[in-house]
């Protein structure tokens, strides 16, 4: 999900709107809810795997609300069970969902 272009549309994960807060705020109000932990390739975003959502912004602007890219979430991944899993949890998976291994 990307970014509303105007203030008329609203996303909003557990009450908190993911677009219209500033990031930093999102960030320590969903640590509330689960563990978020900055992305190893780009701490400016954030994952929270036990939700199944990824936050991005091209860069980290948490004092700048006139940088609106950096200051606010740019887009938000919401991805299916078994996204964040390791080579070895994914295997695990299929094995118990009674999928046989190649």
């Amino acid at each position: 999900m990307g970014r509303p272009a105007t203030g008329q549309d609203t996303v909003r994960f557990r009450g908190i709107d993911v677009f219209g807060l500033p990031a930093a705020e999102v960030v320590t109000l969903l640590r509330g809810l689960a563990t978020i932990t900055e992305a190893e390739d780009d701490p400016a975003s954030f994952i929270a795997p036990d939700l199944l959502l990824s936050f991005w912004r091209p860069f980290e602007a948490d004092d700048e609300p006139d940088e609106e890219q950096g200051y606010y979430f740019s887009s938000v991944l919401l991805a299916r069970p078994g996204y964040y899993d390791t080579p070895a949890e994914a295997a695990a998976r299929l094995r118990a969902a009674g999928h046989q291994e190649p």
